[in-house]
C-alpha cells in the first residue's frame, strides 16, 4: 500500500511538472508569434507549399491568389477559392495590398 500511494504522487508530480513545461512553453511561443490583421471579406494571398514535376520551387511563385476571405475561425480562415471554400491556418495567409 505504502509503494502504490509512492507511485500514485510520483505520477501526479510528473503530470504537473509536465502541464507547467507545456505552459511555459506555450508562453514562449505565443511572445514571438502574431496573428495577421486580417476580417472577412478582405483580399488575401495564400502560401503555395506544392512543388510541381519539372519546375524550381526557388523560381515559383511562393504565394497564390488573391482570393476572398469568407470567416476567421480562431487560427483558422475560410477562403473561397471559386465555388469551393477551403479552411486554411492563419500562418499560410497574408493580406494582399
Amino acid at each position: 500500500m505504502e509503494l502504490k500511494g509512492r507511485l500514485q504522487s510520483s505520477h501526479e508530480n510528473a503530470r504537473q511538472r509536465l502541464l507547467s513545461g507545456k505552459e511555459r512553453s506555450k508562453q514562449y511561443y505565443d511572445r514571438g508569434s502574431d496573428l495577421p490583421d486580417i476580417q472577412a471579406g478582405q483580399k488575401v494571398l495564400i502560401s503555395d507549399e506544392t512543388v510541381r514535376r519539372g519546375r524550381s520551387r526557388k523560381l515559383s511563385p511562393q504565394y497564390l491568389g488573391p482570393y476572398e476571405l469568407l470567416a476567421v475561425e480562431g487560427v483558422n480562415v475560410i477562403i473561397k477559392k471559386g465555388r469551393a471554400t477551403q479552411k486554411v491556418h492563419v500562418n499560410r495567409v497574408r493580406p494582399y495590398y
